[in-house]
């Protein structure tokens, strides 16, 4: 497992992040998420840097310059500022944050296995 590194400047700045990963598939989202945050909290690499968040595409096949291109349109903008604000509305505040079927909120990695434990004591499991 790579070891953890509280980057500086903490906390970063990460809309390029935020507005690429919304500019990437579905699919594809997981993935570039996951390599975001290994760049910065494992390697303290800068992902406000265009340069960065490119090499990360990059790595994970996709055309960056394209993917790059799209976080200054307006549709991402939008839908980044709308889910954000939804966030807002369920009660997210930071990540990872978990949120049951019924509405229960688990916040944090470490509570991650209550999170899963809960659904499945509500879904009878």
């Amino acid at each position: 497992m790579p070891k953890f590194h509280l980057p500086v400047p903490f906390p970063a700045n990460s809309l390029l992040a935020a507005r690429a990963a919304l500019a990437l598939s579905d699919e594809a989202r997981p993935a570039f998420s996951r390599a975001v945050y290994l760049a910065e909290f494992s390697e303290g690499r800068d992902i406000a840097d265009r340069g960065t968040i490119g090499d990360l595409l990059a790595k994970l096949g996709h055309d960056a310059d394209a993917v790059l291109a799209k976080p200054g349109e307006q549709a991402v903008k939008d839908r980044l500022r709308a889910e954000t604000e939804e966030a807002g509305r369920q009660g997210i505040f930071g990540a990872p944050n978990f949120v049951t079927e019924d509405g229960e909120h688990f916040w944090g990695n470490d509570r991650f296995e209550q999170a899963l434990d809960w659904a499945k004591a509500r879904r009878g499991e």
